[in-house]
């Protein structure tokens, strides 16, 4: 029975060591780790990047621990950790007081938490006093400049293939444009027309890769944002710009109904003269003195329209007057 009570003197002995141990090694790496659940502490701006975890529920120093065996497990715990500037602890009959400089409230907390879980601990008096950080310190900014820095490293490879994608789905726009003109070209005889419909094709073209980007960067709300968006912003552009919109809706109109042609003769809004061109906007004519006027699409396409082209066989009407001192006059 003596045997048996040694060994397991022994094992006791040795499972105690086992989770000094374990606990020595693991109390930097917890302290330096995120927090995830209530009473956490958050990070703070003491050293560059350094997060915490909230103190252990239950730190063994043995089965029944001393004062001196929490002091010496305190003292060396926050000695390790080398958040604390001159630490100091003093336990009398499980309570512990712990003083010294810290530099933000939440490493005061983190060090209140941490000896108020350790075993056998009654009560803790926490004197520790939080550093004012001088108007002078640079730290913050500078932590702030390298977790910028870190960041704009991060993306780099992400900026790498939106650029990639991006000129991939520019050429790819650019080729359905092409493309939609030459199957356009035998359908369709308006050649404005033609190209709103084949730049309608490569913008989305263009527009799939944008949203192909912002997925693949993580940014899927936004993704979904600009391609539902979309219509919401052509309806604030189409209201803001009117007249811009109404003339290019009429120069589509024109372009579909054909009342003239290049080169035809005719009279738009008091305006006679040839037809040069029909863009986006206006409508060109040169007129019979040799001078070019633009006409906007929407004046054209609510305006009375003649064209003398179209139909060669017309009358016209002729003022030809005659004096009266005119020797053909008796003969009319």
């Amino acid at each position: 029975m003596q045997r048996i009570g040694c060994r397991r003197r022994k094992l006791i002995m040795r499972a105690v060591l086992l989770v000094a141990v374990y606990s020595l090694l693991i109390f930097p790496v917890l302290a330096q780790n995120p927090s995830s659940t209530t009473g956490e502490p958050r990070q703070s701006n003491t050293t560059a990047s350094e997060e915490f975890y909230a103190a252990p529920v239950k730190v063994d120093v043995n089965p029944v621990a001393r004062d001196e065996e929490i002091f010496r497990r305190l003292q060396s715990v926050l000695e390790a950790t080398n958040w604390f500037t001159d630490p100091q602890v003093r336990v009398e009959e499980g309570v512990v007081f712990l003083r010294g400089q810290v530099e933000s409230e939440v490493l005061k907390k983190w060090a209140g938490d941490l000896a108020r879980n350790t075993q056998d601990v009654v009560a803790v008096v926490n004197k520790m006093e939080v550093i004012e950080p001088s108007a002078w310190d640079f730290r913050p900014a500078w932590h702030g400049l390298l977790k910028l820095w870190h960041d704009v490293v991060r993306s780099f490879p992400f900026f790498v293939f939106g650029l990639f994608t991006l000129a991939l789905s520019a050429g790819a726009g650019i080729l359905a444009t092409k493309t939609t003109r030459i199957f356009l070209q035998g359908r369709i005889r308006t050649k404005l027309l033609k190209n709103v419909i084949a730049r309608g094709v490569g913008g989305l073209v263009v527009l799939c890769g944008a949203y192909l980007i912002l997925r693949v960067s993580g940014l899927t709300q936004l993704a979904l944002t600009v391609v539902g968006g979309t219509g919401l912003i052509g309806l604030i552009i189409g209201i803001a710009f009117r007249d811009i919109t109404e003339n290019f809706l009429a120069s589509i109109f024109l372009s579909m109904q054909r009342p003239f042609e290049n080169g035809d003769l005719v009279v738009i809004a008091g305006e006679t003269g040839y037809v040069q061109q029909l863009n986006m906007r206006t409508t060109i004519l040169m007129n019979l003195s040799g001078n070019l006027v633009q006409i906007p699409n929407s004046s054209v396409y609510k305006s009375n329209l003649r064209n003398f082209t179209t139909t060669p066989n017309r009358r016209e009407e002729f003022m030809v007057g005659i004096g009266y001192d005119d020797p053909q006059r008796s003969k009319i």
